[in-house]
């Protein structure tokens, strides 16, 4: 496989700030939105005072602020009760829709193991509405007198707002865009059509329950259906000799090719090819988002060969 740098860079990096620079005319850019709201903020601050809201919003920012960095996103705003954060912008990856949604669960799976503690400081148990939506921005730098920020406008930003609020607290709905992309990858289910202010037709969302552990993009190309794979022949004809000639002495083929040229497909072909032979087959991925566990691709070939499920007690 390649070497690829997919690393995630977070909002005070030398590239971000080059970024923001370069913005000052405007550029669009395809990218994944993400709004989280803090339910039932506007009755406490009403209640406890704006100290108290503050202090409130003080503790719960960073814990939305870190689990949007951890998956490569960047905080572009924060609405007071809750922030605007992006997935792709400044530095484009693959996978930020699903990337979103991993920073979206992450969120509120820590929420909710703070709430206690949150409670008992503030007198309110925290629960955030998150949406999440992907599609064009325009992002660039918006000036008012002295002060300059960056930031991305666009229909794409205002449906995920939108869907944030037709979520129910400590839920995530993601848009049919982005669940388009994210499809096969993650554990969802329906949560109907809606009217929309400012859209003509009636917008459907899913809830997002879930990331699967072991999908790949290519899982998710699969559960879709493949088309024809054409234009391969002699790949596939290479790879057959080598496990003809694998019989006899150990043997190793490497493919080597850009991201979304078609190896994973390539590998899926030749194992049906061969599915009919006597053979024994182990496998593993590396994905950005693995990169803080070693060794996962082989923990990865110990889970499917013992068919261990994410969650399943040691014993």
């Amino acid at each position: 496989m390649p070497s690829i740098d997919t690393t995630p860079v977070p909002s005070n990096t030398p590239s971000y700030r080059r970024f923001s620079e370069q913005a000052g005319e405007g550029e669009r850019r395809h990218a994944t939105v993400l709004f989280a709201d803090l339910a039932g903020f506007t009755a406490f601050a009403e209640r406890s005072g704006e100290e108290a809201a503050y202090a409130l919003m003080r503790h719960i920012s960073l814990l939305l602020t870190n689990a949007v960095h951890e998956h490569g996103g960047i905080v572009t705003s924060f609405t007071g009760d809750g922030v605007m954060a992006l997935f792709g912008i400044p530095v484009a990856f693959e996978d930020a829709p699903l990337q979103a949604c991993r920073a979206a669960l992450l969120i509120q799976q820590r929420l909710a193991a703070a709430a206690p503690d949150i409670e008992a400081k503030h007198g309110l148990r925290p629960q955030m509405r998150i949406g999440v939506n992907t599609g064009l921005v325009i992002v660039g730098q918006v000036q008012s007198g002295e002060s300059t920020c960056v930031t991305a406008l666009g229909d794409a930003v205002n449906l995920a707002s939108r869907i944030q609020a037709l979520c129910p607290p400590g839920g995530v709905l993601v848009s049919e865009a982005a669940y388009r992309l994210v499809q096969g990858m993650v554990e969802s289910q329906p949560a109907g059509e809606h009217e929309i202010k400012g859209k003509a037709d009636r917008q459907r969302v899913y809830q997002l329950n879930g990331i699967r552990r072991e999908a790949t993009r290519f899982d998710a190309a699969l559960s879709r259906g493949l088309t024809t794979c054409v234009g391969r022949a002699r790949e596939i004809e290479l790879l057959e000799r080598c496990f003809e000639q694998a019989t006899n002495r150990m043997g190793v083929a490497e493919l080597v090719g850009e991201a979304g040229i078609g190896k994973s497909r390539l590998i899926y072909e030749f194992r049906t090819r061969i599915a009919d032979r006597r053979h024994f087959i182990v496998s593993g991925h590396c994905s950005p988002n693995g990169q803080q566990t070693p060794f996962l691709s082989f923990i990865e070939v110990v889970r499917g060969s013992f068919r261990i499920g994410a969650g399943e007690a040691e014993s």
